[in-house]
């Protein structure tokens, strides 16, 4: 560097790192002037560089580091600081993850060795472990490489994550539910704990015409007096801000706590929203009338009772269940031989006898067709049993056999198969959750008129079958025509002279299908309602055949007044005239089955915003709840999840970890990004994330 004011050379590297003991003081503070020594051998300038360990060579690397932005300690604290935040945040982003798969499987998050050295230290560690082995960038940053403090794996971290997962999937859900009007479905069971457990549904329909079910909240309850659950659920849905002014619907079972009309859940919340219409479960109603069917006819409770003899004797033990299995698929073998079974994927696979449980009644339909579908294993396995199984068994053995092998129990045992073929249809579609209101009362009335088909014209198919089914099993039938004697001795004389044939037609046959076809009747009676007669008037079947303004306008008026305003209700009418004549021209509309199909219809063509107040109240009438079986589903999702193993879980961790199971669509929709923000603005936390 030359200075012109005095004539001098200074080195300038070497002025600012100077260090204080250098004795060469020419180019840094006196200067540098005797010109005559920068040429020749003696060139001074090139002493003062001199070689790689010089000062000046120091100074010079100094100063390219001053010189270099990238260089400087703050930019290298701040590349540091950087890289520590992105691997802090895939840190998390494991335990997330993790978090969110063990959730949505149900599965166990904690084992009951956690040490370092543990060869099964739980699924969550051994997930973490996983992703580690599958990613180097993983690895440099989880368990033993993360941080003692910072390696978020620990349970307290793991509830926390599983919340806010939680928390957002029910956001989600409250935001689909917006500001249309919804419908609850509640109902409780004890878990494994013996807790009570009370289930929240959520029933509405969302911005695409599609009726959703979403399970939203299980809470423990200490009681389930109707008081205690209405105070439970306000404050649920207070807390996500749904307005129990919005409620357009309830459903629950039959119990009294549910159902009372003076003091029962559904009229104190009648008295806080009067258009909360309370609707008794369908499925419920189902079971209820099966169940009274078979017990109100002696010989079909007869027949279940020899049932559950029969499957307990051949099922309870192990060594008689492998016999049937054995012996079934002996038989499986010489039938495809024979030609009399197709083969293929999937096909005839080696089942056993199913139990029937008390509160699922498609559990006996499927108990009384596995009797038939393995009669002659059954036959075979009890017969071992008297010739070769032990003999305090022997007795049992033949006195169930003699049970299976009467007359009596076959007869009503193929007529309670072809009975309940018929109803478990209705069965299978009153658990549906697109369902709507007057089409399972379609599917009721369906049910009846084949019930009474099957009364009328039945009788003789049945016959047929019982005769060829006794034909293969070598079961002896008895003349139909002979005189039916039911008892011994003075019975027998007291009864007026019947034939068999009467009283297997008269007595049993006709006498179940009425009991049945009169239980339907009395527990299926809203079909005369004036809400069903009025909302049928929606129904697109038959080209709108039923549909008229005048019963749209009465339901409108009559049932959901706070949802249609004096002006409303004359662009109701207006629009009436005009979606009469729209729909029945629109080749769109001519095949629908239902005002479920109706409305999501309706949206996707965008008529919706044609004819928005028909679009309101349809959507009213498919919030009206049909069945609980979402409630069912949620509380076998609760035994998965909570089982005998995890019986001391918490409240909050079960029901987060009961949304993200269930809810599967939400809770895959989560963003890390968001999780990661939301954790780090919940607390203090002792590594960086932003």
């Amino acid at each position: 560097m030359l200075s012109l004011q005095v004539h001098m050379v200074y080195c300038f590297p070497c002025f600012l790192f100077d260090t204080e003991d250098s004795q060469h003081t020419a180019f840094t503070v006196d200067g540098f002037k005797a010109w005559k020594r920068v040429c020749g051998s003696d060139n001074v300038l090139m002493k003062h560089v001199g070689g790689l360990n010089s000062p000046h060579h120091a100074a010079m690397q100094k100063w390219d580091l001053l010189r270099n932005p990238t260089k400087q300690i703050e930019t290298i604290f701040q590349s540091k600081s950087s890289k520590d935040i992105e691997d802090n945040r895939l840190r998390l982003k494991a335990s997330i993850e993790s978090v969110r798969l063990l959730a949505n499987q149900g599965a166990a998050f904690r084992g009951h060795d956690e040490t370092e050295n543990s060869l099964n230290a739980g699924y969550f560690r051994e997930v973490i472990k996983s992703f580690s082995r599958m990613s180097i960038e993983v690895e440099r940053v989880v368990l033993g490489n993360a941080p003692g403090n910072a390696k978020y794996i620990s349970p307290s971290i793991q509830k926390q994550l599983l919340n806010i997962l939680g928390n957002k999937v029910r956001n989600k859900i409250r935001e689909e539910v917006g500001d249309s009007k919804y419908c609850i479905l509640v109902d409780e069971a004890v878990d494994i704990s013996s807790k009570e457990q009370m289930a929240i549904i959520l029933r509405f329909v969302d911005c695409q015409g599609i009726i959703r079910e979403r399970f939203f909240k299980i809470v423990s309850v200490p009681n389930t007096t109707s008081q205690t659950l209405k105070d439970e659920i306000s404050k649920v849905l207070t807390m996500y801000n749904l307005q129990v002014r919005n409620m357009r619907g309830q459903g629950y079972d039959g119990a009294s706590n549910m159902r009372g009309i003076y003091n029962g859940l559904q009229a104190l919340f009648l008295e806080e929203c009067p258009y909360a219409y309370y609707v008794h479960c369908f499925a419920h109603r189902l079971q209820l009338s099966l169940n009274a069917t078979a017990k109100g006819v002696p010989e079909i409770w007869q027949l279940f009772s020899s049932l559950s003899l029969i499957v307990n004797f051949v099922d309870s033990s192990a060594k008689r269940h492998s016999a049937l299995k054995v012996v079934r698929k002996e038989e499986i073998a010489d039938l495809v031989a024979c030609g009399q079974l197709q083969t293929g994927t999937g096909a005839n696979q080696v089942c056993t006898l199913q139990r029937a449980a008390a509160t699922r009644w498609s559990s006996h339909f499927r108990s009384i067709k596995s009797l038939i579908e393995l009669f002659s294993s059954t036959k075979k396995t009890l017969n071992y049993m008297i010739e070769q199984g032990p003999k305090e068994l022997q007795g049992e053995a033949v006195a169930v056999l003699k049970a299976m092998m009467s007359f009596d129990f076959v007869f009503c045992l193929l007529l309670m198969h072809k009975l309940m073929k018929i109803t478990e249809v209705l069965c299978q579609t009153l658990q549906r959750k697109s369902l709507d209101f007057v089409h399972a009362m379609k599917f009721v009335g369906h049910t009846k008129s084949f019930l009474q088909e099957m009364r009328e014209e039945g009788w003789d198919d049945l016959v047929r079958n019982v005769e060829t089914f006794c034909e293969k099993h070598d079961i002896d039938m008895p003349d139909m025509n002979a005189r039916y004697k039911d008892g011994t001795g003075r019975r027998c004389q007291q009864r007026d002279f019947i034939t068999v044939e009467h009283h297997y037609h008269i007595d049993v046959f006709n006498a179940l299908v009425d009991f049945q076809l009169s239980e339907l009747n009395r527990r299926f009676s809203d079909q005369t309602s004036e809400l069903l007669i009025l909302s049928s008037t929606l129904d697109p079947r038959d080209n709108f055949s039923n549909f008229k303004t005048e019963g749209a306008c009465n339901l409108a008026k009559k049932y959901y007044p706070e949802d249609f305003v004096d002006s409303e209700m004359f662009a109701l009418e207006l629009e009436c005239a005009y979606y009469e004549k729209d729909m029945r021209s629109d080749p769109k509309f001519q095949n629908l089955e239902s005002i479920s199909d109706l409305c999501r219809m309706l949206v996707q063509s965008r008529k919706s915003e044609f004819f928005p107040m028909l679009y309101r109240l349809i959507c009213l009438v498919l919030t009206i709840p049909v069945s609980t079986a979402t409630t069912e589903r949620a509380f076998s999702a609760m035994n998965i999840i909570k089982n005998k193993l995890r019986n001391k879980m918490e409240d909050e961790f079960l029901g987060d970890c009961m949304v993200l199971h269930i809810e599967k669509e939400y809770a895959e929709s989560i963003d890390n990004e968001s999780v990661i923000k939301e954790f780090e603005a919940c607390g203090t936390r002792r590594v960086r994330f932003s």
